[in-house]
């Protein structure tokens, strides 16, 4: 039984024990005319093409109270009168008079009721607001045309202008990669909605492929055990990929893992193209004594690249959660290119050891959706804002040695904003992992931009909660 299933099932218990008893009634019957902890459940029902239902709050600090929001929005918000679907928002209150959190995974609403970092640092509310087009959040025969940055831009911007009566104290919007990307764009978009934006590890890609993102990996090679790494990497497509398809192969017969969208031999080929980028991306130095020698066993080498680069990322169960995701990727938001040569004479790079073309990748994309075309406008637009006096009330922070580092903003012309590396710093760092007087300007920012003067103390939670897995460059960013 998932979490969600559990959740569901105790609200339903909940409701028909005669509800949760927290929504408090005047004398006369009516709700409360202010939102306080006891009112907050009718003022959320009260709200228009908006469904509620309490849920308990298993991960949230004590205190809080968590609720599942489905909000009515329009699938082209250029004609409101046309189709429409259901967006999920999972809201964690702890107090009206508190700053609020905008935050999204990018993807779809794995984070529930899971405080960010800025969340915890501000003893803040929070929305997780599902992107549209994933999760539950996908119209009826969906125009995929629609699956813009704009669009969810305008998602977030109906979203706000519904809670703001609300919740009338700062807010600031957040989150990590896809996540971190999307604030930016809809901060780009409604720049009055919050009062600032901390985005984690947001790169920014203007092509598919971009390139630049296999030049930064090939910085890496002076690194410690970068070598091995790619050495692994080069042994086990050279010498070993028949050895290791018989292990997949061995995996998805007993884990029931299906490979129909894309065939299990590419999606090997992907797992090991892709398992330096991914190394880097989460582990890092840290995790050097890891890297095993390329006289290894089968076996051995078949485990080191479940766990860094699995194979299974291309099963049918994750190619599905993500379909929207690789068609975006491929219409406006870039993708990743090659890896470059590090100057190794010895053996033929990398990709030059590919037996495998873009069309074995195809089952990437939704089913029935058509092939994207890439519109360099969408990320130009970016680029230009975030580099432009427009700019303002940004904190971006990345990995020293995170591949998506690579795509970089550039803040050159924005005013109130600062660019900060985590040393040796992966994907799924926070503030943290900052030095010391880095992350005290970012928390200085935290607390001009809210009133709020931010909690000291490490919060328990990552910075956006759970990470993604290593996106293969193959089919997706």
């Amino acid at each position: 039984m998932t979490r969600r299933f559990r959740a569901l099932l105790a609200a339903s218990l909940l409701a028909a024990c005669g509800g949760s008893g927290d929504d408090a009634l005047t004398p006369d019957g009516s709700h409360l005319a202010d939102a306080d902890t006891f009112g907050i459940a009718a003022r959320l029902g009260d709200l228009p093409g908006v469904t509620v239902t309490e849920m308990p709050a298993t991960n949230a600090p004590p205190g809080y109270r968590y609720f599942v929001l489905q909000v009515t929005q329009p699938v082209d918000h250029a004609a409101p009168g046309g189709a429409t679907f259901q967006q999920e928002v999972s809201l964690i209150h702890k107090d009206v008079s508190a700053p609020m959190v905008l935050f999204t995974t990018g993807y779809d609403d794995y984070n529930l009721d899971e405080p960010s970092e800025p969340t915890e640092l501000l003893s803040a509310n929070q929305i997780s607001v599902e992107y549209r087009y994933f999760g539950t959040s996908r119209p009826a025969n969906p125009d995929w045309s629609k699956l813009t940055i704009r669009e969810m831009a305008d998602d977030e911007h109906a979203i706000v202008e519904l809670l703001k009566p609300i919740y009338g104290a700062k807010w600031i919007s957040t989150g990590g990669s896809k996540g971190g990307m999307t604030a930016s764009y809809h901060h780009r978009f409604y720049p009055d909605d919050v009062a600032g934006t901390l985005a984690y590890v947001a790169p920014m890609s203007f092509s598919v492929p971009d390139a630049r993102y296999g030049t930064f990996l090939a910085a890496d090679g002076t690194l410690p055990c970068a070598d091995n790494v790619r050495a692994v990497a080069k042994e086990m497509l050279q010498h070993r990929r028949a050895a290791l398809l018989t292990r997949a192969q061995a995996q998805a017969t007993a884990q029931n893992i299906a490979y129909t969208r894309i065939a299990i031999a590419p999606a090997l080929e992907s797992a090991i193209l892709d398992l330096e980028s991914n190394y880097w991306q989460y582990k890092g130095v840290q995790s050097c004594g890891d890297v095993p020698a390329v006289t290894a066993s089968d076996d051995a080498l078949y485990s080191f690249l479940d766990r860094f680069s699995g194979v299974p990322f291309s099963a049918d169960g994750v190619t599905a959660e993500l379909d929207a995701y690789f068609y975006q990727a491929y219409a406006e938001l870039g993708s990743p290119g090659t890896v470059a040569v590090r100057g190794d004479q010895v053996a033929p790079d990398i990709e030059a050891l590919a037996q495998f073309k873009d069309a074995d990748y195809a089952g990437s994309f939704p089913i029935g959706a058509p092939i994207p075309t890439f519109d360099p406008a969408a990320m130009q637009d970016i680029k230009a804002y975030i580099a432009s006096s427009e700019a303002s009330h940004f904190i971006f922070e990345y990995g020293e040695y995170d591949p998506w580092t690579g795509g970089a903003y550039d803040i050159t012309g924005a005013t109130d904003t600062i660019e900060l590396t985590a040393p040796q710093g992966t994907h799924d760092d926070g503030l943290f992992a900052l030095s010391t007087a880095d992350r005290a300007a970012a928390l200085a920012k935290l607390a001009a931009w809210t009133g709020v003067t931010p909690n000291p103390t490490p919060p328990f939670a990552p910075p956006f909660a759970r990470v993604r897995p290593g996106l293969h460059r193959r089919h997706g960013l």
